[in-house]
C-alpha cells in the first residue's frame, strides 16, 4: 500500500523532543500493575516460555510482543493491556526466554530473530483456545519478531491471525546497531547493555566451553560487539553477519499476506533509514507503512497526563478498519 502520512502530534510541545518522548514512554509513565494468570509452555528444544494472560473470555485476543528484555510487566505491555482489555479484547504477553523472572534452560535465549518462539506460542494458543480473531502487537524488537514470523509463516499462518501492528521496528539490524552507536544514543546503549551482559555472564558460567570469546561487559559495551561475541555464537549462527542477515525482518515483508501496519517516527534515533520500507509497502497491498514526524522510539506521547496512549488508540483503529 502507499505510504501513509501519520497524524500523530504532541499536544505538549515538549514531547516533540525525541529523547523525552522515548524515555517518558518506557520509564516514567504511571500505569498500575496488572494481575496476570501465568501459563508455562514447553518449547521443541526442551526449554520453556511463560505466557501472562489478562482475560475475560472474549473471542478476540491481542498477543503482545514487547521490546528488548520484553516481559509482561513492561510499560508498553501494561498500556496495551489497559486499553485493549477495556475494549473487550483478551490479552496475552509473551515473556521472552529469560525475561519472566527465571533463567531459561538452554544456552540460546531470545534475540532479534527468535520468531520460532512466537510460532510456538501462537500454535499453542490456537490449538488450546477458541479465539476467533488474534492480532499481534509488536514494539521495537517485538515488531521485528512479529513481521519476521508473519513472513516466514505466510503460507501456513493460522486463520485466526487477522492482522498485526508494529511500532518503531529495527528491521535492518546491522544498520540499526550502527545507529545506536552514535554519540546521541550513548545513554540508551549503556542502559541496554547492563541487563544483557548480566544474562550473558550467567550463560557463560553455565556453558563455559561454548562462549570462550565472550569476555564480559567491557568487551561488549555495544550491540556490535555483544552480537559478535555473545548473541551469534550463543544462538548457533556462524558469524555476526549471518545473525544480522537472518534475524532482520525486512526481507520477509514481501511475503506478508494479512493486513500489517508498521508505524515509525522520523525523529526516532534508534532505527536507520533502511528501516523505512517504502518500496516493500508500495509493492505489497497488505503492508501499510505510516510515517510520523514525531514520536521518538516507541514513544508517541501527546502529554504528561494522558488517560490513554496514542499507540494503542492507533492500533485499535487499524484493527477496526481491517479485521
Amino acid at each position: 500500500m502507499p505510504t501513509i502520512q501519520g497524524d500523530f502530534k504532541p499536544t505538549n510541545s515538549l514531547f516533540k523532543n525525541t529523547h523525552l518522548s522515548t524515555i517518558y514512554a518506557s520509564l516514567l509513565r504511571y500505569l498500575p500493575k496488572v494481575k496476570f494468570e501465568r501459563e508455562r509452555i514447553n518449547t521443541p528444544d526442551k526449554d520453556f516460555l511463560d505466557l501472562d494472560w489478562k482475560r475475560a473470555r472474549n473471542d478476540k485476543l491481542i498477543l503482545i510482543l514487547s521490546g528488548l528484555e520484553g516481559k509482561s510487566n513492561s510499560l508498553y505491555s501494561r498500556a496495551a493491556i489497559k486499553y485493549f482489555f477495556k475494549n473487550s479484547w483478551d490479552c496475552v504477553c509473551l515473556n521472552y526466554r529469560g525475561c519472566s523472572g527465571e533463567p531459561n534452560k538452554q544456552l540460546n535465549g531470545y534475540h532479534m530473530g527468535a520468531s520460532d518462539d512466537v510460532k510456538t506460542s501462537v500454535d499453542h494458543i490456537v490449538n488450546k483456545y477458541n479465539y476467533k480473531d488474534i492480532v499481534i502487537l509488536g514494539y521495537s524488537l517485538g515488531g521485528n519478531l512479529a513481521l519476521k514470523y508473519l513472513g516466514e509463516q505466510a503460507q501456513n499462518l493460522p486463520k485466526q491471525i487477522k492482522a498485526s501492528i508494529s511500532f518503531s521496528v529495527p528491521m535492518v539490524i546491522k544498520k540499526s546497531n550502527e545507529r545506536l552507536n552514535k554519540w546521541y544514543n550513548w545513554h540508551y546503549l549503556k542502559w541496554f547493555m547492563i541487563p544483557l551482559n548480566f544474562k550473558a555472564n550467567r550463560k557463560k558460567r553455565q556453558y563455559p566451553n561454548q562462549l570462550k570469546n565472550y569476555k564480559g561487559f567491557f568487551m561488549s559495551g555495544n550491540f556490535v560487539n555483544f552480537d559478535t561475541y555473545f548473541t551469534a555464537p550463543a544462538n548457533g549462527f556462524k558469524s555476526v553477519e549471518e545473525y544480522w542477515k537472518k534475524a532482520s525482518s525486512k526481507p520477509f515483508l514481501n511475503r506478508i499476506n494479512i493486513p500489517s501496519l508498521v508505524i515509525n517516527a522520523l525523529n526516532d534515533t534508534f532505527i536507520s533509514k533502511q528501516c523505512f520500507p517504502y518500496d516493500e509497502a508500495d509493492n505489497n497491498p497488505k503492508l501499510f507503512l505510516e510515517i510520523n514526524n514525531f514520536g521518538g522510539h516507541c514513544g508517541f506521547i501527546r502529554g504528561f497526563f494522558e488517560k490513554d496512549w496514542w499507540m494503542e488508540e492507533r492500533a485499535l483503529a487499524f484493527i477496526e478498519e481491517h479485521v
